[in-house]
């Protein structure tokens, strides 16, 4: 079924291209510095087709600048709006630079610095930072993209995402905009990011709001991807909406992911009570991978350029 439905997206990715190749609007450059402040909702928390078996919504704000010669910077702040868990959950600076080599070549190279919550329970919590870059190919109907990202954490991990999406103008009057861009993504990527998520919840995530009860004794779990490698992990179908109204901009992105490649995980758990330590291995495999299901979200935006 899912193969069915990437080949029938693809399909009707590609008839919306060719119906609405006359309606094509070059980009315009700016060649002045620009600010924007967006803030935005997000309904779930996905990260290479995974997400918690409890749902992750934000609400997260982002502010950005743009400067003339294309080098940009921005900052987010995340608020989690799971139950029981609200609040500040990590933060993340931004800066790059967006290139173009000649008419059909174009891209950013970019870095990454994320800060956490002493609580934050994210899948790709652990992971400090992010070098990369993205690589645009505009061909007649189609825009063919690329990013390749190296994330650092104890262990670095490498991340490829290719794919095809097209921007499609639906209404142009004045300086009100509506375009819609159909997409298609995959994602690859090493799986050192996963071992760390499930070392870090075994181990147990430090909470302030929540009391530790007193123990006599420690539990130590360190965690291996029982088939390690750079795998395919998922394909992402979305269909991001933009509605541009002079100083403001609405966007909407629906996004429906469909997971591959089940990441099975084994645990050495180490327990000291009393000075007696007993070492024990187990199958650590989260729920949420052994059952793992297509994946249905959302981001909705508001923005206000200065």
């Amino acid at each position: 079924m899912t193969k069915k439905l990437c080949f029938t997206f693809f399909g009707l990715l590609i008839s919306l291209f060719m119906l609405a190749q006359p309606m094509r609007k070059m980009r315009v450059n700016k060649d002045s510095t620009s600010f924007k402040i967006q803030t935005n909702y997000l309904s779930n928390y996905v990260y290479n087709g995974r997400a918690d078996s409890l749902k992750a919504p934000y609400f997260y704000t982002t502010a950005t600048v743009n400067f003339a010669n294309g080098i940009y910077a921005n900052f987010s702040l995340n608020y989690l709006l799971t139950p029981g868990q609200t609040g500040y959950d990590f933060s993340e600076l931004d800066l790059g630079y967006n290139y173009t080599i000649g008419e059909k070549l174009s891209g950013e190279l970019y870095g990454s610095k994320y800060f956490y919550s002493s609580s934050s329970n994210l899948i790709s919590g652990n992971i400090s930072g992010d070098l990369g870059f993205t690589l645009n190919y505009d061909l007649p109907f189609i825009n063919f993209h690329n990013s390749f990202d190296v994330f650092f954490a104890d262990k670095a991990d490498m991340q490829l995402v290719p794919g095809f999406e097209k921007e499609i103008t639906i209404l142009s009057k004045k300086e009100n905009t509506l375009t819609i861009t159909p997409s298609i993504y995959s994602s690859f990527s090493s799986l050192n990011f996963y071992e760390f998520t499930v070392s870090r919840r075994l181990n147990g995530i430090k909470n302030p709001k929540i009391k530790q009860a007193p123990t006599t004794g420690s539990l130590q779990s360190a965690t291996t991807v029982d088939q390690k490698g750079f795998k395919f992990l998922d394909i992402e179908l979305s269909f991001p909406i933009s509605y541009d109204l002079n100083k403001w901009n609405i966007t909407l992105t629906p996004t429906y992911a469909i997971p591959f490649n089940k990441i099975t995980t084994t645990s050495v758990n180490t327990s000291t009570i009393n000075g007696l330590s007993k070492i024990t291995t187990v199958n650590s495999t989260p729920y949420s991978e052994t059952h793992l299901a297509n994946i249905f979200f959302f981001d909705f935006g508001i923005a206000y350029k200065f």
